[in-house]
């Protein structure tokens, strides 16, 4: 039984996915920039990316390699095939972004909100340097996933051919 019908569905579910996962990444150097001009509420700003994170990118970012493995099943599309090269590249640079997204940047930031948690301490001058060392790790991590979340949506837009 030929199950073609079912791609517009799929891919709807798809991009409807990556659109309200990753979407909202694309604000988060916003809320960032602003708790950063306003220490005091840096740690609500850092919360309020962490949230997201938790309750969107995470867990609707999961559905997209299970609705993206039934476009290929359903389609019949064969990823050793030399046509399919940007759709390969695609898939290996989601895993690399997710991963280091889930596994890296998402403990960094834990520890920047456990560390912003509390007051300074008496006689602190400013903010201790691994503060400052995390919070660039995170600044560095988030525009490394950007420029990969916009090579994959042009791979999977454009699907170049060389």
């Amino acid at each position: 039984m030929e199950l073609t019908w079912l791609i517009p569905y799929l891919l709807f579910l798809h991009v409807l996915g990556a659109i309200a996962a990753f979407g909202p990444t694309f604000a988060f150097p916003i809320v960032g920039a602003m708790g950063g001009k306003e220490p005091q509420h840096a740690n609500f700003a850092t919360r309020i990316s962490h949230s997201v994170s938790a309750r969107l990118v995470y867990p609707i970012g999961i559905t997209l390699p299970i609705t993206g493995a039934l476009i290929i099943l359903v389609s019949g599309r064969n990823l050793a095939d030399r046509a399919n090269w940007w759709l390969g590249l695609a898939i290996v640079l989601y895993v690399i972004s997710y991963g280091y997204s889930f596994f890296v940047q998402r403990k960094t930031v834990e520890r920047i909100i456990e560390m912003t948690s509390a007051p300074p301490p008496p006689g602190a001058t400013g903010p201790p340097p691994e503060l400052m060392a995390n919070i660039k790790r995170v600044q560095r991590g988030g525009a490394v996933m950007s420029v990969l979340l916009l090579v994959i949506i042009f791979l999977m837009v454009v699907k170049p051919q060389f």
